[in-house]
């Protein structure tokens, strides 16, 4: 037990838990601050990138039309990659199409984390799924690279990240063709 009497210890905890609370307030004001601010990059680069209108179905009498918007999501998430502070980078593109940005800890994104957020992207969008979940169709390897050169990666940076994607059990790299892994969600 310490020697110090009571009272004045509840006085430094007092103390003590008012400090906290007043650093917890100025705390969520810069986190809030801070996704303010990424939430405009990210708006900046959505605009960038754009949607793209497609034709679905018209009436039988041919006077109601049908157009879906199709956000490309890994023009998307090139252009926010672009967009983001530097030290921020995409670190997952959800199945509801949301994204989650993380801070790298760093003041420098390092690129090649900026590189496999973009071909995490590309798969994610060029895999197609049967109605019972399972993959029924993925792009190649060659056109993965190809992607990655028009959303402006080096072919041989992207080659060398696609590579180490699959080192690192993202993606599964089978006869030519790109699979996600068993760690996909989680890099």
């Amino acid at each position: 037990m310490s020697e110090e009497p009571l009272h004045e210890r509840m006085e430094a905890y007092e103390r003590l838990a008012t400090e906290a609370t007043e650093r917890a307030r100025e705390r969520d004001r810069v986190a809030a601050d801070v996704g303010d601010q990424l939430a405009e990059a990210v708006s900046s680069a959505a605009q960038e990138a754009g949607v793209t209108i497609e034709p679905g179905d018209r009436s039988r009498d041919g006077r109601r039309f049908n157009f879906t918007a199709r956000l490309d999501s890994a023009a998307l998430v090139a252009a926010v990659t672009r967009t983001l502070p530097d030290g921020f980078v995409i670190s997952h593109v959800n199945d509801d199409g949301s994204l989650d940005v993380e801070w790298t800890g760093k003041r420098e994104t390092p690129s090649k984390r900026e590189h496999g957020a973009i071909l995490k992207a590309i798969v994610a969008e060029e895999t197609v799924l049967d109605e019972d979940g399972l993959v029924d169709t993925v792009p190649t390897r060659k056109r993965v690279l190809s992607r990655a050169v028009e959303l402006g990666l080096d072919e041989s940076d992207a080659d060398d990240r696609l590579a180490r994607l699959a080192t690192l059990d993202v993606v599964d790299i089978i006869d030519g063709s790109v699979y996600p892994d068993e760690n996909f969600s989680r890099y």
